[in-house]
């Protein structure tokens, strides 16, 4: 796994998932190196374009309009974001990989983890969408296929019973 992000398998995995997941499922990979090779990075996005967005245009409240928030706010909420991003790959690795057994599958924590990581990538690259407050809600629409990268990913790279 290399540092930095791998462009091919960004595209991959968002563009040609079956073959990509086949090729994730074969390779030895460490948790630390897949943190800091990908999860950190396009983790990174959605609070950065946030937080540009939101220093720009501020957040619109509707009727009642745009607010500024200070700065220190702004960085806070970002860190915040960043951090619980990187907390939600911990948890649905997690969750991948405990609940592996009950589907036939066998409990392993580093197979859960690629999948809880390469599942969320269209989650993250969406974050771009939160530089413009009126795309925010995109991101939300994109999280769908993130559900989808992440149930065609299950039975390849944990390899539940064929039945379930």
């Amino acid at each position: 796994m290399p540092t930095l992000i791998d462009v091919n398998r960004l595209k991959g995995i968002l563009l040609q998932p079956g073959s990509t997941w086949k090729a994730i499922d074969g390779e030895f990979t460490k948790p630390a190196a897949l943190y800091k090779g990908w999860v950190l990075p396009l983790a990174l996005i959605g609070p950065l374009c946030w937080a540009v967005g939101t220093l720009v245009f501020g957040l619109n409240f509707g009727v009642v309009g745009f607010y500024r928030l200070p700065i220190q706010t702004i960085l806070t909420l970002a860190a915040v974001d960043y951090v619980l991003s990187v907390f939600g790959v911990f948890a649905l690795a997690l969750i991948v990989s405990l609940l592996a057994p009950t589907f036939g599958g066998q409990r392993n924590d580093v197979q859960g983890l690629k999948v809880a990581a390469y599942a969320s990538t269209a989650w993250f690259v969406a974050g771009v969408f939160q530089l413009l407050p009126q795309l925010a809600l995109v991101r939300i629409l994109v999280s769908l296929y993130s559900a989808y990268l992440l149930f065609s990913g299950v039975p390849i790279v944990m390899k539940p019973a064929k039945d379930q």
